[in-house]
């Protein structure tokens, strides 16, 4: 079994076979691509991260988020504290879950 990630001289190592496994967070780039809003995918611990230029929340899909070993993603805002549970992160969400939330409450493409 290929590990997801090594500690080499003291520095965490990710394996980049992990980056072609990440495919529901690339769908989720590609949705907000089609929007008027600013949507910024990068690579981010073993995986990536998605960012947004007005808005104060992330999804991710690396190493350690929930989900990751289904291909789902885990975010950060966008819900409220009910919605999680009382924690400050949601994980195990497809990219339509979490596009459909963001269109309920921004609107508008």
């Amino acid at each position: 079994m290929v590990r997801d990630y090594e500690i080499i001289y003291g520095k965490i190592v990710y394996n980049t076979d992990n980056l072609k496994k990440y495919k529901e967070i690339k769908k989720l780039y590609r949705l907000f691509r089609k929007t008027k809003y600013k949507v910024h995918l990068k690579r981010f611990l073993g995986g990536y991260s998605l960012t947004f230029d007005d808005f104060d929340f992330d999804v991710v899909e690396n190493v350690f988020s929930y989900g990751n070993k289904q291909d789902k993603l885990e975010i950060m805002g966008l819900y409220t504290c009910e919605e999680m549970g009382g924690d400050s992160v949601m994980g195990h969400l497809t990219a339509k879950e979490i596009f459909e939330k963001f269109i309920s409450i921004y609107g508008g493409l």
